[in-house]
């Protein structure tokens, strides 16, 4: 059953409930409006169906952990095959080991009792908010790849002044390597002062200033 529930929130969050018993996950539904969420749920009880709500992975999935036939860690396991990058809360009536190992390890975003439901709108948004940075830092770090690749692949050399250490871009602009790199790599650079370069703007103070300060 497909339910397409708002409340105040402004992207609508697809949700897949792995959930036999269908008055707990209408208290999930309740639960997230009151938390003031936009979302469309869909509740599964078993192995094949939940397979076939992977085909389009949902945005998180909140899985029960004792289903007679399928349980939850299996479900996590499949989970983590079929879509590694969607965030997984088990939705429980008691913990057991496996499951916070598991929340140790970083396979679990979370878990949440359901005699204490009312946490159970800031443990969605903080795992919805922790994948988006992952699958941002996932893309910058792709992106810094082709460009090392790139420029590896075509072994370019850049032109730098022989005096003020600036590097000329594709646009004839002279550039410090600072504003160079960060424009073409994103890189953020920090500043500090090397050993050498200590005794040149502190005389006397060597090994007593920080080099990363």
């Amino acid at each position: 059953m497909l339910k397409n529930l708002t409340y105040g929130m402004k992207n609508v969050i697809r949700i897949l409930y792995l959930e036999d018993v269908p008055a707990d996950a209408a208290r999930l539904d309740y639960e997230l409006l009151k938390g003031g969420m936009i979302f469309r749920s869909h509740r599964v009880d078993s192995r094949e169906d939940f397979l076939r709500a992977l085909e389009q992975p949902p945005d998180i999935i909140l899985s029960d952990h004792g289903l007679p036939a399928f349980d939850g860690l299996q479900a996590l396991g499949v989970a983590r095959e079929k879509c590694p990058e969607v965030p997984f809360i088990f939705v429980t009536n008691s913990l057991t080991p496996q499951m916070e190992i598991e929340k140790l390890v970083g396979k679990v975003a979370d878990y949440v009792l359901k005699s204490k439901l009312d946490y159970l709108p800031m443990a969605v948004k903080r795992a919805l908010r922790v994948a988006q940075e992952n699958r941002a830092r996932k893309q910058l770090l792709d992106e810094l790849r082709e460009q090392a690749e790139f420029i590896t692949r075509n072994k370019l050399m850049l032109p730098i002044c022989s005096g003020c250490k600036k590097v000329r871009d594709d646009e004839n602009q002279w550039k410090t390597p600072e504003i160079y790199f960060r424009d073409l790599l994103k890189i953020q650079f920090t500043h500090g002062l090397c050993p050498d370069c200590i005794p040149k703007y502190f005389p006397g103070k060597e090994g007593k200033i920080n080099p990363l300060y």
